[in-house]
């Protein structure tokens, strides 16, 4: 088996190919595994192939697969060849995040691919949970030493604290978070906190999604499409779950002018306070991620012993280091490297 990274991440047996979160759907892989439905591990193309792949994912990824993409995929949560066996593990990013566990039926191996990952529990999220595993392709979207962050209970309490101050000062807050995953989070943690809540329109497309799906959210109302126009809710505070977008947006602009918004942002960035601040044009700002932070991701490496350690994503070349210096067998996983076996 070769491990390289072309069609985002490769594993090539003798007679098949298993593609990891494929920028291109490809007729020629035997299955394709998609982690979750946030569009940089989807494929680049919305343009429907002439094949019904077969994938390995969350009946949830494949619904939201569907709603983002356009078309549909041949959902398995187990698949398996002659080569290669591949099944999902509860990944806590998001609510349909899924890790990949394959093993390769020819060496026993058992690697662990874990696309984007939090082992952190957070509201209706539970956290991924470290398996033990031969070879771990592992992300590094906090592989920088720099960002570890505090629990989410400490943050989501603090937030909490400031929201509800404001809205009793009689002002509306916007609480900012990406359209699939932190506003649904934010939506079930925060949502209790005032009556009367207002979501972007691709927001509130998502939150009817995820209800369909299962999961439990406050009513939202869709945001008018022009709310400098069109009246809110009279002089009373309201909730309004907006995209993370920053401080030059029209809409929240005219929302602040017009109803003196108050703006709180959620992000692992928020760990550079002040900063994150001014360029989203918040008053506030709390760190939460969905992604694990660096104590984590050391965390994970020690409780999977693995024997070889891929970093993939963000700062992959950063982590790698680090765990080269403590002993482990690590390097990062860049486009047009090779194989693994290149490098162990």
């Amino acid at each position: 088996m070769n491990i390289f990274c072309k069609n985002r991440i490769n594993l090539k047996f003798k007679n098949s190919e298993l593609l990891l979160d494929p920028k291109v759907m490809d007729s020629n892989a035997s299955c394709i595994f998609v982690s979750h439905a946030h569009m940089d591990h989807l494929p680049r193309s919305k343009r429907k192939p002439n094949f019904i792949p077969t994938a390995v994912c969350s009946e949830a990824t494949a619904r939201l697969f569907f709603e983002r993409m356009g078309y549909r995929v041949q959902q398995n949560n187990v698949w398996k060849n002659d080569e290669f066996e591949i099944k999902t593990l509860p990944g806590g990013h998001t609510f349909d995040s899924t890790v990949a566990e394959i093993i390769d039926l020819e060496s026993n191996q058992n690697i662990i691919y874990t696309g984007d990952i939090n082992v952190e529990d957070r509201g209706y999220l539970k956290g991924f949970v470290p398996k033990k595993c031969d070879i771990l392709i592992l992300e590094a979207t906090w592989g920088d030493r720099d960002y570890r962050f505090p629990s989410f209970d400490k943050q989501i309490e603090q937030a909490k604290e400031f929201i509800r101050n404001e809205l009793e000062k009689g002002y509306p807050v916007a609480l900012l978070g990406y359209p699939l995953g932190k506003s649904q989070l934010l939506n079930y943690c925060l949502g209790n906190l005032c009556e009367t809540r207002y979501s972007s329109n691709s927001i509130w497309k998502m939150e009817q999604v995820h209800k369909e799906l299962g999961l439990e959210l406050f009513e939202t109302k869709k945001l008018p499409q022009n709310p400098d126009e069109e009246a809110l809710v009279g002089n009373s505070p309201w909730l309004l779950f907006y995209n993370h977008i920053g401080n030059r947006d029209p809409t929240l602009s005219k929302l602040k002018t017009k109803y003196n918004l108050k703006v709180v942002g959620f992000s692992g960035w928020a760990k550079n306070l002040e900063s994150y601040k001014y360029r989203m044009g918040a008053d506030a700002a709390f760190t939460i991620s969905d992604h694990s932070d660096y104590s984590s991701l050391l965390e994970i490496v020690k409780k999977s012993n693995p024997s070889k350690i891929f970093t993939v994503f963000g700062n992959a070349q950063d982590l790698a280091r680090d765990l080269q210096k403590d002993g482990f067998n690590a390097v990062p996983l860049k486009e047009g490297q090779s194989t693994l076996d290149n490098f162990f």
